[in-house]
């Protein structure tokens, strides 16, 4: 009796200390994001590339995107002159894959930023941020800038 009792309080003070019960979506966070969406508006139907990678650069919240040929040629990129980043993206991405030919994303923190380089339909995406991205958001920004560019013939 006093055993479960004592289960039952500790249960209870883990319910609300850790919140290790707690498997639903974070709605605290999702409360911020859907705020931040509803003050924001994006435009996402446009004719432009550049208008759309600056959009999009807005919208997913990165500081660039720069999007290269494996062997470091430009594509588009939101800030224009990334010629270095693109072939340094590029290079470093080529090296690590054949040391390790399963990677899937490179991800490199500074001192103030963090440095994302993936593939993705035969381009390489390369992605400066304040904060780290999961590869779910790195795949669904390049899903819709290769959208675009399939609907435009680019």
């Amino acid at each position: 009796m006093v055993i479960k009792q004592v289960r039952s309080l500790v249960r209870g003070i883990t319910r609300k200390v850790l919140d290790v019960e707690d498997h639903g979506p974070p709605q605290d966070q999702m409360h911020l994001l859907n705020h931040f969406l509803s003050r924001h508006k994006f435009e996402l139907n446009t004719t432009s590339i550049q208008d759309l990678i600056q959009s999009m650069k807005k919208k997913h919240l990165v500081d660039s995107i720069c999007i290269c040929s494996p062997n470091g040629s430009i594509v588009i990129s939101t800030d224009g002159n990334d010629f270095s980043e693109a072939i340094i993206g590029s290079a470093m991405f080529n090296y690590i894959r054949t040391e390790l030919p399963e990677s899937e994303t490179i991800l490199i923190k500074d001192k103030e930023n963090w440095f994302m380089v993936f593939p993705h339909n035969g381009k390489i995406y390369i992605v400066r941020a304040a904060s780290d991205m999961a590869r779910v958001e790195l795949q669904a920004l390049a899903k819709e800038i290769e959208s675009f560019l399939k609907a435009h013939g680019e």
